[in-house]
C-alpha cells in the first residue's frame, strides 16, 4: 500500500499540469514507469489499421478476479501520469491495461495539433488496444475513460453498440459527452472565440460524438464520475445520459478529473463496487 500511495502522492502533483491543459498536450518522456516502482508488468504493443505502433502496459492483477480494465487516458502527459490510479486497481486484483495515443509516450511520432481538443485518429488507436486485450484475454474488457479518452470510448459505443462491442462496462471520469459544447465553453472568454489565455480550442473537420452522445447510445452498464467543480464539462451536459437505466452517476466535491486524488477511498470503493456487480 505504500507503494500505491506514493504513486497516488506523485500522481495528484503531476496531475495539476493535465488538468489545466486546453487542448492536446503529449510528453514524449515518461515520468514514472512501472519499474520505477518495482511494479510487476509487460510491456506490449499493437498496430493500428493504418500503421501506427502503440505503446501499451500491462498490470497483472495481484488476486486474478476474471476482469480485465483498460484504461483510456486524458489529452496530457502520458500513460505515465496514469500510473497510480492503474496500479491501485491492479492491487484491488484487477487485469489493468494502460496504453499512450499516437505521439504519446513510447508510441510512435505522430504530427500533433496542440490546438485540437482530440485528433479523429485516437479512436483508432483505442480500438487497435481494446481489440488486443479482449481477444489476448478471451473476453470483453470494462473500460476506464478520462477526459478525452471518454469522447473514444463515447464513439466506439455509438458505432458499435450491445454486443457489437468488446466493451463489457465503462466508467467515465469527466465524460465530455457534447465536445462542441465543451469547445464552446473552454473558448468563451474573448472576443475573437478563444479563452482567456488567448488560445483556442479547435474540432476535427470530421468530429467524433456529433452532435453529442445521447441516452439511446448507451448499451452497457456505465458509471459516470462527475466533479462538481468540472467546467470542461458541466452537469447539465451529463443530465439526459441518466434517464437511462444502465447509468450510476457519482458525484465528488472537486474538479475536472480530480476526484481519484482527492476523495481516494470513496473513488476506488465506487469503482470496484460498480465492477463487481456488473
Amino acid at each position: 500500500m505504500k507503494t500505491i500511495s506514493r504513486l497516488l502522492t506523485s500522481a495528484l502533483i503531476l496531475l495539476a499540469s493535465i488538468t489545466t491543459a486546453r487542448a492536446i498536450n503529449p510528453q514524449k518522456e515518461y515520468t514514472y514507469t512501472p519499474k520505477d516502482f518495482g511494479i510487476e508488468y509487460i510491456e506490449d504493443s499493437v498496430v493500428t489499421s493504418d500503421g501506427y505502433r502503440i505503446n501499451i502496459w500491462n498490470l497483472p492483477g495481484t488476486e486474478e478476479n476474471g476482469r480485465s480494465v483498460l484504461i483510456a487516458c486524458a489529452d496530457a502527459g502520458n500513460m505515465g501520469q496514469w500510473l497510480g490510479i492503474g496500479a491501485t486497481l491492479c492491487f484491488l486484483g484487477y487485469d489493468v491495461w494502460i496504453f499512450d495515443y499516437r505521439g504519446f509516450g513510447g508510441s510512435q511520432d505522430f504530427a500533433t495539433d496542440r490546438d485540437m481538443l482530440y485528433h479523429s485518429e485516437y479512436l483508432r488507436d483505442f480500438e487497435a488496444v481494446l481489440e488486443h486485450v479482449a481477444v489476448l484475454r478471451d473476453r470483453p474488457v470494462d473500460m476506464l475513460a478520462f477526459s478525452m479518452g471518454t469522447i473514444m470510448v463515447g464513439e466506439h459505443l455509438r458505432q458499435y453498440p450491445g454486443r457489437k462491442s468488446l466493451i463489457r462496462s465503462c466508467i467515465m471520469d469527466g465524460f465530455i459527452s457534447d465536445p462542441a459544447e465543451s469547445v464552446r465553453i473552454l473558448n468563451k472568454g474573448n472576443d475573437n472565440g478563444s479563452g482567456s489565455d488567448g488560445k483556442s480550442v479547435q474540432l476535427p473537420a470530421t468530429p467524433l460524438l456529433s452532435p453529442g452522445f445521447r441516452p439511446e447510445d448507451i448499451s452497457v452498464p456505465m458509471l459516470l464520475i462527475h466533479a462538481t467543480e468540472d467546467t470542461v464539462s458541466p452537469r447539465r451536459l451529463l443530465e439526459p445520459l441518466t434517464t437511462s437505466s444502465l447509468v450510476t452517476l457519482r458525484e465528488f466535491d472537486c474538479k475536472h478529473l480530480q476526484a481519484a486524488f482527492t476523495h481516494t477511498e470513496e473513488y476506488f470503493t465506487a469503482l470496484d463496487t460498480f465492477l463487481k456487480a456488473h
